[in-house]
């Protein structure tokens, strides 16, 4: 970790004696897109690439998945060229903490940023982004985009009860929450460590109280606590317990379907989520013009449907998902409660304090 935080700090010197080269005519990247408002959308676009041609690069950190993340940039430099794409990637804390103290050293070198949804606040409050409002979020419903065009996401997650099939039959399988209290269940449930998605909708729907009450009874049921969505899924799999009272849609979907797990699941009420992680243009974006159409590019039908090859749920109103069991849910009448960034940040400091108390600490 020292290593870590040492290679941190020569980055930032590094970049404090080097600088980056300035962008098109000493403008800012908000100066540069406001003028892009006033144009035809065959202007704007001639506009962008004219620049992004003299850029020749764009940059962009992301907490996502690398196999993801080096697709986005193959498939963007395909549609583009002329510019080359590169990423950082970082866990959710590793990449906060880069991208908060490079844009307070005003050596930010990231055109794109993104982050965990979670996370999403910090940032905004931090002026790290600047307002860009992509044409092609005309193919999104507002909540994947923020008011004043700071922060756009191009896909949600959900939290569903998700159950072994091999060890529970569909017919006694818990549909909702208080099916989660019968003794039957005991020892046999289990929950991460941090429950971030699910924790937020259930305090929306239900307040601070209720919420508390939920998750005590299912710990003096004999709820485990294990850390990491993905490792719980894998024991669920392995028949290491029955049920997975918060596990993500759609990597239940794809466990399921690629590796032909035992693993069905039910969508209680609510069905608590939210957006994917939230992405902006860095404020002093070395790259605008290359940021602005990789941006584009990320929320167009090519680069959703490269998202949704990986089983994510799009936001892209034509491009679905390719896991059956999590398309179309408002049809199929799922009560969905997606909370918003705003919401959660509002409510951050309640459930870290429910999360120590009785997950970790076990006052219950």
């Amino acid at each position: 970790m020292k290593n870590g935080y040492r290679c941190l700090g020569l980055v930032v010197i590094c970049l404090m004696v080097g600088g980056f080269v300035p962008h098109a005519q000493g403008k800012t990247a908000e100066e540069i897109f406001s003028e892009f408002g006033k144009l035809a959308p065959a202007e704007r676009q001639k506009r962008l690439e004219e620049g992004a041609k003299k850029e020749g690069a764009v940059m962009f950190f992301s907490n996502e998945n690398i196999d993801l993340l080096q697709k986005f940039a193959e498939g963007f430099m395909k549609r583009y060229p002329f510019v080359k794409a590169d990423f950082w990637r970082g866990s959710g804390a590793r990449l906060v903490e880069r991208v908060l103290l490079e844009h307070r050293a005003k050596k930010l070198d990231a055109d794109v940023v993104n982050v965990p949804f979670e996370a999403g606040m910090a940032i905004k409050r931090e002026s790290v982004w600047t307002p860009y409002r992509s044409l092609e979020l005309r193919n999104y419903s507002k909540m994947y985009m923020d008011e004043g065009g700071l922060w756009y996401s191009n896909h949600m997650n959900i939290a569903v009860i998700a159950y072994n099939s091999k060890m529970v039959k569909p017919e006694e399988a818990p549909r909702d929450y208080p099916d989660l209290y019968n003794p039957k269940w005991k020892g046999d449930l289990s929950i991460d460590l941090e429950p971030d998605r699910a924790l937020m909708g259930w305090l929306a729907a239900w307040g601070e109280e209720k919420t508390r009450d939920f998750l005590k009874r299912l710990m003096r049921n004999g709820m485990m606590v294990r850390r990491g969505h993905t490792q719980q899924i894998q024991l669920l799999c392995g028949g290491e317990f029955k049920i997975g009272v918060e596990l993500y849609a759609y990597r239940v979907a794809q466990f399921r379907q690629e590796r032909k797990c035992p693993v069905a699941m039910s969508f209680p009420n609510p069905t608590p989520g939210s957006v994917g992680s939230l992405a902006g243009i860095n404020r002093n974006a070395p790259h605008p013009h290359a940021a602005a159409l990789f941006s584009d590019f990320v929320l167009s039908a090519d680069g959703s449907k490269i998202l949704a090859a990986t089983g994510r749920i799009p936001g892209h109103r034509e491009v679905k998902s390719i896991y059956e069991d999590v398309n179309q849910l408002e049809q199929r009448k799922v009560p969905l409660l997606l909370v918003s960034p705003e919401k959660a940040d509002e409510q951050n400091e309640v459930a870290k304090k429910i999360m120590e108390e009785i997950l970790i600490r076990k006052q219950f």
